[in-house]
């Protein structure tokens, strides 16, 4: 249930808080007040798209806050705990902010969530009915979601819906699948002539970059021999070599030890550094013999990696990338081969499952034809109420062939009224008046009022063109929709504000220049002025205020005795 709703810098609207409660709460004003501008507010908490025209003049944010009483083990509970959000005592707070630059933000509980979120909550929480949703009611689509709606189907229909995406995705691969069947062959031999080329090929990780360092050494050879040949003089062959220098100086060393041991210690690292020249030394000659020029080896690294080149150019950049490829092509040749299998496994599959399809659209369109006549029924006998005594309304459900299944099932549904007696009934497009179709409208949501399951539902000014004995009547059917509810109700009518459990008065004046919104829940004193002024308009009158205490059965003044 909606609790109360906060808004701030919305359209004309600068600061307004407005409390609910159960039942029926009206909201009354002025034209202009502001009345639709909180529907419009609520809308946003609902998960509407926001606009930046809607924040108020000479300011940069807008926002809008509501306040819910939740059942804890209620569906929109649900959708939080699988959001990973909680609820606080039983309460939930949902906030919208707006902002010129388009960083608009939404939060529920203080936690940032997404617009896609809201919408989730939203359809658990309020059901909105706009002042021109009864011109929805001529649309096919709209007549087959009531008619879903009242025969408890929904859940059926987006199960028909999700196997029909399944049943077409299935079938969209099979015929691929068979259409494939005309290039397989040559595909086969395609993917074999790629794996004996890789496989001829020997592909090695890391070939390509040791052949390139062999090539860079083979074209060098001659300028590395050197070099070696210089290396090895300096350290060991020459006459005054390092070698040469460091076996004397160790000599020297440990005869000066004789005499001191202090000497042993640069002796022994003279040795050590010798050794480090054999080690040298040692490295320098497997050198020597790695880089001699075996014949035609330079030409065979190069062919070699010629060889790579093409084969990248065909296959991958390097060669794990073209040992991948072969491995993809393996899996593929493979499957190819088993693709008689394939095609009957799918095949077995896209059966089953437009068996499935076929039952569930099936039951779906047995479930519509089996209350059909039951809502129309009941929408006739709401309409007589509503001053269409000779109104006849009939729901036709058309079934199409089995193999024309779609992702709403298999019917065409169509509303048809007549509203004079002798005629026959007819598309509601082509029969109904404006008033006809908004009393249409009234007489379905008091029939599904009975079986909606959500806890608050708005009507915004959904009694347009209607009046006098049938205005009473729409006040009873608001009066009974919110049993056990919650309805809000947007209304120029006295009779139907008499009937409320909460009276809200919206109310606007300019101050400073500027436009302001006040919003008033009703005291029992208050309320009869409203009312009053409602059925006499500007002009108050004491009869007007007498006809107010009497919709709201409260007795009159007494008045002193002169």
């Amino acid at each position: 249930m909606l609790r109360e709703i906060r808004v701030r810098n919305f359209a004309v609207i600068d600061a307004v808080t407005a409390a609910f409660g159960p039942g029926l709460n009206v909201l009354t004003g002025e034209t202009g007040a502001g009345k639709s501008m909180l529907i419009d507010a609520i809308l946003l908490i609902r998960g509407a798209r926001a606009q930046t025209d809607v924040i108020r003049t000479d300011t940069e944010t807008a926002s809008v806050e509501a306040v819910f009483d939740l059942e804890p083990r209620g569906p929109a509970a649900a959708v939080l705990d699988e959001a990973g959000l909680g609820l606080e005592e039983g309460q939930l707070v949902v906030r919208r902010e707006l902002a010129r630059s388009g960083r608009h933000r939404a939060f529920v509980n203080d936690s940032p969530v997404t617009v896609g979120l809201l919408e989730r909550l939203g359809d658990h929480l309020v059901e909105v009915h706009g002042q021109h949703e009864h011109q929805r009611l001529l649309e096919p689509a709209r007549q087959l979601d009531l008619l879903d709606r009242f025969a408890d189907a929904e859940e059926l229909r987006d199960r028909v819906g999700d196997l029909f995406a399944k049943h077409r995705a299935a079938k969209a691969e099979l015929e691929r699948v068979r259409t494939a069947e005309r290039d397989r062959a040559q595909r086969e031999d395609l993917l074999r002539l790629q794996l004996a080329e890789l496989d001829g090929a020997r592909l090695r990780v890391g070939e390509e970059e040791e052949l390139r360092a062999e090539r860079r050494r083979l074209q060098h050879a001659g300028r590395l021999a050197a070099g070696l040949v210089e290396a090895a003089g300096v350290l060991n062959e020459d006459e005054d070599s390092a070698m040469s220098r460091l076996q004397r100086t160790a000599r020297h060393l440990r005869e000066l030890s004789r005499i001191d041991p202090a000497f042993t210690a640069p002796a022994d690292a003279v040795d050590g550094a010798g050794a480090l020249v054999e080690d040298a030394l040692a490295a320098i000659r497997s050198l020597r013999e790695s880089i001699a020029v075996a014949p035609g080896r330079l030409e065979a690294v190069d062919e070699r990696l010629d060889v790579l080149t093409r084969l990248k150019r065909k296959y991958g950049d390097t060669e794990a990338a073209m040992l991948a490829f072969r491995a993809d092509a393996t899996v593929e040749l493979e499957r190819l081969g088993r693709h008689e299998q394939i095609l009957a496994e799918q095949e077995r599959m896209l059966g089953e499952l437009h068996a499935e399809l076929t039952e569930a659209a099936i039951a779906l369109a047995d479930r519509r034809r089996d209350v059909a006549d039951r809502l129309a029924g009941e929408t006739a006998r709401e309409l007589r109420q509503l001053g269409m005594e000779r109104a006849r309304f009939e729901i036709a459900v058309e079934r199409a062939p089995l193999d024309e299944v779609g992702p709403r099932g298999l019917d065409r549904v169509e509303f048809r009224l007549s509203t004079n007696p002798g005629e026959d009934v007819r598309p509601l497009a082509r029969v109904a008046s404006g008033g006809e179709l908004s009393r249409t409208m009234l007489a379905l949501k008091g029939v599904l009022a009975r079986a909606d399951r959500v806890p608050t539902m708005i009507f915004d000014e959904v009694d347009s063109g209607i009046g006098g004995r049938i205005a009473a009547v729409v006040a009873q059917k608001l009066a009974t929709a919110a049993e056990g509810r919650q309805v809000l109700c947007v209304t120029h009518l006295a009779p139907i504000a008499a009937r409320a459990a909460q009276h809200v008065r919206l109310s606007k004046s300019v101050r400073g220049g500027r436009t302001r919104v006040a919003a008033e829940t009703l005291t029992p004193d208050t309320r009869v002025e409203e009312i009053a002024r409602m059925l006499a308009g500007d002009r108050v009158t004491d009869a007007a205020r007498g006809h107010a205490r009497e919709l709201l059965g409260r007795p009159a003044p007494r008045t002193r005795p002169v």
